[in-house]
């Protein structure tokens, strides 16, 4: 017996069940450390089954920095210098051969040092020339990516299953202010404004050179300003380098006529003619507002409170208002019971009562200026002559609003500067745009026209004061390249206003590289 137990062990018999479970036992969770090479390596091989194609993470490589100038040498340093060798030249850095053939994600660090290790977080990430498949999102789901501000994906094959599935991923990143995603042609579906939603609070957005057309551009125009959903926090918003025409482009100019956020828009190398620029200039002045829109207002400021009975609309009296006729009221029992209301006051003068009615009358009637507003708070232009110091003045900086963030609650229906003209309503337009970019179009004699009418309505609302320093109207103009020469009188009409406005011009420059850096 004992001969053959000694063989069963040294030949390797049946083994027992604890080191038949330890075997078959699952792999413990893997807690993230907050290095992003090790963590990605560590989850790519547990979750994935080709181990050997997982992308390499590399820093970004950046253009060599200067020479200081204050480094100073000594006279002995510099002859050391001379007799050793020279070092190789920095301008080029050497890499591992085909690097550049692999896929990669490169990445901007944020070192941490601490007394273990140095941990690298990853603040901006590009995938560029590579397709992304639906394993590399579900690695980076489980990476830690709190630190990241920049996503920017270059030529990276999406398709409408992996642009749903970023979609769904981005809003689990807080801190992602900037997203390109450009060289990504969908066609059919065009699904890019899925990124302008309140769930992606993201504020600079590029979508170049994705062959958007009009059914795209529409998407993005209804995305960025309607009567149900509120502005969105986007800043700026790169559309050049697509096949947007002027259908795209009045679907666009919709949604600005509801947005008050955004600040530049760039619609450069597009099919955009004389149609879509007169649409979009009618979305940067003061506007009429449509059946739709007059109604919708209506129904926004009751469920406010805006018209209670016997109160008023934001800068006007509801009698007064065109926009609503007064309605006639031939309510008897309302009569009686006002009468019977005076009638008992009476009785109770008579009886010695007037100091009692004195001190009713002078509680019914206080202050409106005192009481405390239904309505949203908008940004009203400040007065000139106001006095820094007193009451007004402590009452005047806090309705005085300045800050996006609390322009963006205002509903551009309820702005206090809506006015009521020849039974119309008038609203004004998108003031906060200040960079338009409608370089390398189809744009002729007309559109320019259109948009010189836009300059000079911003530029006298200047000079009235009403407009402020979060919505100051266009300040940057490009129209270079499109079917107007740069010596016609609109063009240079043109540049003359912006050349005033632009609150970054040099004087040392040229008219001809005016013309060139300021309106085109």
């Amino acid at each position: 017996m004992g001969k053959k137990t000694e063989k069963s062990i040294k030949g390797g018999g049946p083994a027992s069940a604890n080191s038949r479970a330890e075997d078959s036992s699952t792999p413990e969770p893997y807690n993230c450390t907050g290095n992003f090479p090790d963590d990605f390596a560590e989850l790519w091989q547990r979750t994935c089954q080709e181990k050997d194609m997982a992308p390499v993470i590399r820093a970004r490589p950046r253009p060599p920095s200067p020479p200081g100038e204050d480094a100073k040498t000594s006279p002995q340093e510099e002859e050391e210098a001379d007799n050793e060798e020279e070092p190789p030249p920095s301008t080029y850095t050497a890499v591992e051969r085909n690097v550049f053939f692999k896929p990669s994600i490169q990445c901007e660090f944020e070192v941490e040092e601490t007394k273990q290790l140095q941990i690298n977080h990853p603040q901006q990430m590009y995938v560029r020339g590579w397709k992304i498949e639906e394993k590399l999102i579900t690695v980076l789901k489980l990476c830690l990516l709190d630190k990241l501000t920049t996503l920017n994906l270059w030529h990276s094959g999406l398709t409408d299953h992996t642009f749903k599935i970023l979609t769904n991923f981005l809003p689990a990143l807080s801190n992602v202010k900037t997203i390109a995603i450009e060289g990504n042609a969908i066609p059919d579906s065009e699904p890019f404004s899925e990124l302008i939603t309140k769930d992606i609070p993201i504020q600079h957005l590029s979508l170049r050179n994705n062959e958007i057309t009009d059914k795209g551009a529409e998407k993005i125009g209804k995305a960025l300003g309607s009567l149900n959903l509120p502005s969105p926090e986007l800043l700026t918003l790169n559309l050049s380098f697509n096949h947007i025409s002027d259908e795209g482009a009045k679907g666009i100019a919709v949604g600005l006529r509801m947005n008050r956020v955004l600040t530049s828009l760039s619609l450069a190398s597009n099919r955009i003619s004389d149609s879509g620029a007169q649409a979009i200039s009618a979305s940067l002045q003061w506007f009429t507002l449509t059946h739709e829109e007059v109604v919708h207002r209506r129904k926004m400021m009751s469920e406010r409170g805006i018209f209670g009975r016997g109160g008023s609309a934001p800068g006007s009296r509801r009698g007064d208002s065109k926009d609503r006729p007064g309605s006639n009221r031939s309510g008897s029992q309302v009569d009686k019971t006002r009468g019977s209301r005076g009638s008992s006051k009476k009785k109770d003068a008579g009886k010695g009562g007037d100091k009692t009615a004195k001190k009713d009358e002078g509680k019914g009637k206080k202050d409106p200026s005192k009481l405390p507003s239904k309505m949203s708070i908008v940004e009203t232009p400040k007065s000139k002559g106001r006095k820094s110091g007193g009451k007004d003045s402590k009452r005047g900086n806090m309705l005085d609003v300045d800050s996006p963030d609390m322009l963006e609650h205002v509903h551009p229906l309820l702005d206090l500067r809506i006015s009521h003209k020849h039974g119309k309503v008038y609203a004004p337009g998108c003031f906060t745009l200040v960079c338009l970019n409608l370089s390398r179009n189809q744009i002729g004699e007309h559109g320019m026209k259109s948009l010189l009418d836009v300059i000079k309505h911003q530029t006298k609302q200047k000079e009235r004061g009403n407009l402020s320093s979060s919505a100051p109207g266009l300040l940057k103009l490009s129209l270079q390249k499109n079917r107007v020469p740069h010596d016609t009188v609109t063009y240079l009409e043109i540049f003359q206003y912006m050349l005033e406005r632009d609150p970054i011009k040099s004087e040392t420059k040229s008219p001809e590289e005016e013309l060139q850096s300021v309106a085109g």
